[in-house]
């Protein structure tokens, strides 16, 4: 490998993806949930370190024209997709470079409200993290928050043996002229034997056998960089804390609002023993320990303050939120790290059904005085607020004038990514851009296609909009599976497009009106 790469793979390019957590006003409502105050998310500057393939980097842009996006990744493959994307979607507030986070530092750059950084830290040596906390030290503004993401301990300590022997087969025993995904299969073969071995340290560690199952399934390319890399450190989060001090910031809240809530995190046996402790670092130690992290997601704030109880409320209660998830799948028992919760019905059945039907609306205007009586009380809506956003139930919107034209910039990113999923180009990034959440929600690929039709023929019925799916679609030389079978023949191929259609319709479809994503 060359110097360049500073270890990092760049035999393969990594995945498409989008983290809904990374976007301001998720940080925004993390932060707020937590009761701190947060960076603006009208007018601000955003920089992400590492941006991977600019997909998720991109779509916060349109999302949020009001915004400046920067980002550095050191691949020029990278780079130059992100450019060619910002350029085909016409995003003039976006801003890709190829550095190195120490060249990138060095230019003239804004300083930022948001530095982002997604399983970053996990991958890059000494040399390379210093250079990232110098960065933030000279480019994050006072007030202004960085989220980091890392793989942590004590939850891999477990998997660091399969790691290492992931990375010494392909290194040591497969051939370097065969491609990538071949030599992994070979190490995930040679996982599998192990781990029918009684003795070995595989069998042995049961919590394992789980783990080596999903990474059968998972795309060659994502392990490749997830696992192959030179520099490849789980840390604690007290070593993240320690890290990042001299950046002269401070742990302010998890950047997943579900983690403000005890109740649905911790046992009562674990809650008791962090009760006990006071200082909120060492608490973050212990509850690791308690819930075996594998996983962080971090905000931590140059120069963090404390909203007063009266302005936590209000923050809550004037944030704006929209349904992301159809009500009939909205279940009131949710999984978390203690199993299962019960959601109770009477706090929140009345704010799902509001926002199914009315769309995207404010916080205090979900429910009646007298409904909030009969369910206890405001504090009772401001925790079911903070969960159904912690569940992926809601999402917070963005602050947003009516006519202020902000969804040209999502619309045309989203004609982008329903072309280039047409021609089978990012076919697995499955996430389009809403200005109305400042974010991404989850569309699959039929579903776009139904979106396009529809910016076509608003007014569309179900047997024009299977016909224009239909025709291109066959323009493209792709089809439809059905059971794992290919559907043959256009009548069939309507019919199903029809059904398929006709279910969108009934379930996603007025989400994504709500959204902005189609009228």
């Amino acid at each position: 490998m060359s110097d360049w790469n500073e270890g990092y793979i760049t035999d393969v390019d990594y995945t498409y993806g989008f983290y809904k957590e990374m976007a301001p006003a998720a940080i925004r409502f993390a932060l707020l949930a937590a009761g701190y105050e947060s960076p603006p998310v009208d007018r601000f500057n955003y920089c992400e370190l590492g941006y991977g393939q600019g997909a998720g980097l991109a779509l916060l842009a349109a999302a949020n024209p009001g915004g400046d996006f920067w980002g550095t990744d050191f691949n020029p493959a990278h780079a130059a997709g992100a450019a060619r994307l910002a350029g085909e979607a016409g995003l003039k507030n976006l801003h890709v470079f190829d550095d190195s986070f120490e060249q990138f530092g060095q230019r003239d750059l804004p300083q930022f409200d948001y530095i982002t950084l997604h399983g970053i830290w996990s991958w890059v040596g000494t040399e390379v993290a210093q250079q990232i906390v110098d960065f933030i030290r000279l480019h994050l503004k006072v007030g202004g928050v960085v989220y980091i993401s890392y793989n942590t301990l004590p939850g891999w300590t477990h998997a660091l043996p399969m790691r290492g022997l992931l990375s010494q087969y392909v290194e040591f025993q497969s051939s370097q002229a065969d491609p990538i995904g071949n030599r992994l299969d070979g190490a995930l073969k040679l996982l599998e034997d192990l781990n029918q071995i009684p003795g070995s340290y595989f069998h042995r560690t049961p919590q394992l056998a789980e783990r080596i199952k999903s990474l059968q399934g998972q795309n060659r390319n994502y392990l490749a960089h997830e696992y192959l890399n030179r520099h490849w450190q789980p840390v604690f989060f007290s070593q993240m804390v320690e890290a990042l001090t001299p950046a002269k910031l401070t742990f302010t809240a998890h950047a997943g609002a579900l983690n403000c809530i005890d109740a649905v995190n911790h046992t009562k046996e674990l809650q008791a023993v962090l009760d006990r402790i006071s200082n909120p670092i060492f608490k973050e130690i212990v509850r690791d320990l308690g819930i075996n992290q594998t996983f962080r997601r971090d905000l931590f704030v140059r120069g963090p303050r404390r909203l007063s109880r009266t302005d936590h409320a209000a923050g809550l209660l004037d944030t704006t939120y929209a349904l992301v998830t159809e009500r009939s799948k909205c279940e009131l028992k949710i999984k978390t790290h203690v199993g299962e919760a019960n959601l109770q019905a009477e706090a929140y059945d009345p704010v799902l059904d509001r926002l199914a039907s009315q769309g995207p609306t404010q916080g205090r205007a979900l429910m009646t005085p007298a409904e909030l009586e009969r369910m206890g009380g405001a504090s009772r809506l401001l925790q079911a607020l903070v969960v159904l956003v912690g569940t992926g139930y809601a999402q917070p919107c963005r602050p947003i004038a009516k006519d202020d034209g902000s969804t040209a910039a999502s619309t045309a990113f989203n004609h982008v990514i329903i072309e280039r999923t047409l021609r089978g180009d990012a076919s697995d990034f499955n996430y389009l851009a809403s200005a109305q959440l400042g974010s991404g929600i989850v569309v699959p690929r039929l579903p776009k296609f139904f979106i396009r039709a529809l910016a076509r023929q608003p007014k569309a019925d179900t047997p024009t909009v299977a016909a224009a799916v239909w025709d291109v679609l066959k323009a493209a030389g792709q089809g439809l599976v059905k059971d794992g079978k290919n559907i043959d023949g256009d009548a069939a191929s309507l019919q199903e497009l029809a059904e398929r259609y006709e279910e969108w319709s009934a379930g996603q479809k007025p989400i994504a009106q709500h959204l902005g994503l189609i009228a």
